[in-house]
């Protein structure tokens, strides 16, 4: 496997000063992590030191090379745009509508938020909300479509053979 080498974009100290400007921890490591090999040490050595392995060091010094210290930054991930607010009144007035009657799954929620308020809202955030207004979710459960209907009795009367354990 071929090593990346560091390439020299900054100085040692252009990358203590980065460091003090710096309000990402991560970023803060891995900018050290670049200081410590500019200064000599190993990728292998950088990587004890550091209490991570060789790879991410590589790959840390790959980001580093291909866009100096703010591609050292930690991704925060999740949506770019953030998570959405949604309006309480949309799961009230869904509860309004369960609490007419009838079974309601998620997916039949979802499809009444989007048909009725024109929103599309995640199956886990309704569950969720609902959860928190007191529904409780049940999923379907399979039922064997032939089961052994003695089986069924002798578990029924608990007269298990001596094969069954209790």
């Amino acid at each position: 496997m071929a090593t990346i080498q560091l390439r020299a974009q900054c100085s040692v100290g252009d990358l203590k000063r980065a460091l003090k400007e710096s309000n990402d921890a991560d970023q803060k490591t891995r900018i050290r992590a670049i200081i410590n090999i500019k200064e000599g040490a190993t990728k292998t050595a950088t990587a004890k030191r550091f209490v991570v392995s060789r790879t991410s060091v590589i790959s840390w010094v790959a980001a580093f090379n291909k866009g100096g210290v703010k591609a050292l930054a930690m991704s925060k991930g999740g949506r770019p745009e953030g998570n959405p607010l949604w309006d309480a009144s949309l799961f009230d007035d869904l509860a309004k509508e369960i609490d007419k009657g009838g079974y309601w799954s998620v997916p039949r929620m979802q499809e009444w938020l989007r048909t009725h308020k024109k929103k599309d809202v995640p199956e886990q955030t309704v569950w969720y909300r609902m959860d928190q207004r007191g529904y409780s979710y049940k999923s379907a459960r399979p039922s064997p479509v032939q089961g052994n209907k003695e089986k069924q009795e002798a578990f029924k009367k608990r007269d298990l053979p001596r094969s069954w354990s209790r």
